[in-house]
């Protein structure tokens, strides 16, 4: 028997969880495109041309190392709008969904602006 922070285990562990990097990308694309100021995601591969709502998750890059993960957010933010504060924004909301979802404490987010452009 395993003894862990007063409690006691019996038997094996349940098992694992394991989440595809397109899922984390999926939830961290809407996260992203919710945001105001945000005209959309792009292809970091491709030129700067906003993806489709379902293909959003393409402008995502995601890479876990143990258990630390990190996303790369390539977004194209609105003609008139704060590039700073649109990226904070998308920023704090894509890390907020990251965090509630995969209950991570402080996944790693960078935001990447490829162009501005309008919706």
């Amino acid at each position: 028997m395993n003894t862990v922070n007063n409690h006691t285990a019996i038997g094996k562990p349940a098992g694992r969880v394991l989440i595809a990097p397109r899922a984390i990308a999926s939830i961290a694309a809407a996260a992203a495109l919710q945001t105001d100021g945000v005209a959309g995601l792009t292809d970091p591969q491709g030129p700067p041309f906003v993806l489709p709502p379902g293909e959003a998750r393409r402008g995502v890059d995601v890479h876990v190392h143990q258990n630390d993960l990190a996303v790369d957010v390539h977004l194209i933010v609105q003609t008139g709008r704060s590039i700073a504060d649109v990226a904070r924004a998308a920023q704090s909301a894509v890390r907020a969904a990251l965090s509630f979802t995969l209950d991570l404490p402080e996944p790693t987010v960078n935001i990447r602006v490829q162009g501005v452009g309008g919706r």
